[in-house]
């Protein structure tokens, strides 16, 4: 166990110091853990994420304790040494004896293996009023440049800010949904549990695990029984409500879950595209595990030419939009950090190209549905409404029985959508039309 520790604490601050330069969370964790097994690199994942979700606080409190900027390896080990003191408070013993161990395991740490020992136990015995020096600060306690502090401000009001952040910094459950394809979600959940790894229902095909685990631990998730995907994901396929026999495109499709719910959903024939050949391989691999087939182009939505076949038209799209990601902070917390206030107006006006270059693809009668997992205005409702009104041929339906034709939907840790999910989910934007 000490020696787990040792190494994940190793490999999660290799990761932190490149991440601190804006690089990809996934591909710096693919570039440092070629050789972990999967317990170690979900071990590392979860340090990452933890001192993600606290990165501002942790810069700040390594300067605090240290009086200077020490080295970039140093920096690094301290910060995620000090996120895992803070998350995993009953472990601290452990936690600093094997901090200062993997100080001395690399020639760029070794010398500074006291400091990470004064630092550690220095912020043992002075947390509290660290802590409250340290969070006073709404940058630092929100964890968010000043910029998107505002604008979530100036979304939702200060009377929803503390509560709306305090759930983006909570740990997300692992959510999974079920192919029911091959398995009912009553005879999955007994199966899960005579597995050691109890879970329960959230509505429709969604269970979410009562303990989080290494995906390859997940019973059945090898045979194609389960896949990941948080519930308020789940719900685009849903609202498209795919008919056998329909012809569907999903555009933007990696990594592939909504392209594969489609697919477990009904006997239709789905076209997928995906402007990254790397994630596009993601759809293909997904879909090879669940047993699944769809068309899969590598080339941008929008250029209709590379992948359309002649003038052939669609019962649906979907269009699952490059946006913010506002919407799911709490599972990807590095977020907030790679976004610049230009991007909103950027990724509205890519929104708005893909919006009006997959339209005509649509069959007269056929619908589009519009997601973006974001929880900004000009990403939801204001691009809906610029597009019905210059597209006269449109119109906005409800997303479902009982639901209007739009629906903002936000990260929430207790259920807001009765009936569609009982339990927690991310933020997203719905948008159902349909062509006259």
């Amino acid at each position: 166990m000490s020696a787990s520790i040792k190494r994940s604490l190793l490999l999660a601050a290799a990761c932190w110091k490149n991440l601190s330069e804006q690089a990809s969370f996934d591909r710096t964790l693919e570039a440092h853990c070629r050789q972990a097994d999967p317990e170690e690199r979900s071990a590392v994942r979860s340090i990452l994420y933890n001192a993600l979700r606290r990165a501002v606080f942790l810069e700040r409190l390594v300067l605090r304790l240290t009086n200077r900027k020490p080295a970039p390896d140093v920096a690094a080990l301290l910060a995620v040494a000090l996120s895992e003191l803070i998350e995993e408070p009953q472990k601290a013993y452990a936690v600093v004896n094997e901090a200062i161990k993997a100080a001395r395991m690399k020639p760029s740490t070794e010398r500074a293996a006291g400091l990470v020992n004064a630092c550690l136990r220095r912020y043992q015995r002075e947390k509290g009023d660290l802590d409250a020096a340290l969070l006073s600060d709404p940058v630092v306690r929100f964890n968010a440049p000043a910029w998107w502090i505002e604008r979530m401000r100036g979304e939702f009001g200060d009377d929803r800010l503390e509560a709306l952040f305090e759930t983006l910094h909570k740990r997300p459950p692992l959510t999974l949904r079920v192919n029911t394809r091959k398995i009912s979600v009553e005879d999955w959940l007994r199966f899960a549990a005579d597995e050691g790894c109890p879970a329960r229902a959230l509505g429709n095909a969604a269970a979410v695990l009562q303990k989080p685990c290494p995906v390859e631990r997940i019973p059945g998730f090898a045979d194609g029984l389960v896949s990941v995907q948080d519930a308020g994901a789940q719900l685009a396929a849903l609202f498209l409500a795919p008919k056998n026999g329909e012809r569907i495109l999903d555009a933007c499709a990696a990594p592939g879950g909504k392209t594969a719910h489609l697919l477990e959903m009904a006997d239709c024939s789905v076209t997928a595209l995906e402007a990254d050949p790397e994630r596009a391989t993601r759809i293909e691999d997904n879909l090879k595990r669940l047993g699944l087939h769809a068309q899969i182009h590598v080339c941008d939505a929008a250029d209709l030419e590379k992948w359309r076949n002649g003038t052939e038209l669609f019962d649906a799209v979907l269009l699952d939009a490059p946006c913010t990601a506002s919407g799911i902070v709490r599972r990807h917390p590095e977020i907030v950090f790679s976004r610049r206030p230009q991007d909103i107006v950027a990724l509205a006006q890519q929104q708005k190209r893909l919006l009006q270059s997959l339209w005509p693809v649509v069959k007269p009668g056929g619908r589009l549905l519009y997601v973006v997992c974001s929880v900004f205005h000009e990403e939801g409702e204001m691009q809906i409404r610029s597009f019905l009104e210059t597209h006269k041929d449109a119109r906005a339906i409800a997303l479902a029985d009982g639901l209007p034709s739009q629906l903002r939907l936000m990260p929430c840790e207790n259920p807001d959508m009765a009936g569609w999910i009982d339990g927690p989910h991310d933020g997203f934007f719905y948008s159902l039309l349909q062509k006259a």
